[in-house]
């Protein structure tokens, strides 16, 4: 129980909305199920300038597996 994060490189300037609903696709893939309030914190450059990195974090009851 208590607070995680996703990193994500997705195109530079995606919308928010966007990049919310990729990580959300992202945890549920993982099996990461309940999570709530996911919420970006950080944009950052990478070497690429079409990429940028982003990381959210969420917050998750237990991390029960597919």
């Amino acid at each position: 129980m208590g607070i995680e994060r996703i990193s994500l490189e997705l195109p530079t300037g995606s919308a928010l909305d966007e990049v919310e609903a990729k990580a959300a696709a992202s945890l549920r893939a993982q099996g990461i199920r309940p999570f709530s309030d996911l919420s970006l914190q950080t944009t950052l450059t990478t070497g690429n300038p079409d990429l940028s990195r982003y990381t959210l974090t969420y917050w998750v009851d237990d991390h029960p597996r597919n």
